[in-house]
């Protein structure tokens, strides 16, 4: 027996979900794994991560298909019509489920962030040691050879003198 659209939308929910949740749980241990500076733990995150969100990309178009097999278009208005058309029990379920989903988005578009902060303060500071020990940080404040307050201190790389 074949499912009805509202079957399919809901199974697709159902699908999106589960993995958003696992996305989730993914991007916080990957936050674990940038505080602690663990490489590998890093490494085997992104691993995790990349096929998960091809799944929920996957999962996005199947939904967006199947709202406008049934006349709706695609997004969230789509799916907001095709709620409000539903019988009032299956409605209040399907709403439930999708705000269930959204939170989870949420979450996950927060935990991204942070995860991007974290790398990108990881970077700043890589950056910065390079500098220095090549000898050309700019930001770098300190006494010259006579012992005068300079931010023009000649700088040699300490690469190549060690």
């Amino acid at each position: 027996m074949a499912m009805t659209a509202e079957q399919q939308l809901f199974t697709t929910l159902q699908s999106e979900l589960k993995i958003a949740r696992d996305l989730n749980e993914c991007l916080q241990r990957e936050r674990v794994s940038l505080t602690q500076t663990d490489i590998e733990a890093i490494d085997e995150m992104t691993r995790q991560k990349q096929p998960l969100v091809v799944q929920l990309e996957q999962l996005g178009r199947q939904r967006e298909a199947l709202l406008k097999s049934t006349g709706f278009p695609a997004g969230k208005a789509g799916l907001e019509a095709f709620v409000a058309n539903l019988p009032a029990s299956q409605a209040s379920v399907f709403s439930e489920l999708i705000q269930q989903l959204r939170d989870v988005a949420r979450r996950c578009r927060m935990d991204n962030q942070i995860n991007g902060g974290i790398v990108n303060v990881n970077r700043q500071y890589m950056l910065r040691a390079l500098s220095v020990l090549r000898g050309r940080d700019q930001q770098t404040e300190s006494y010259g050879p006579g012992g005068e307050y300079s931010s023009q201190v000649v700088r040699q790389p300490l690469i190549g003198r060690v």
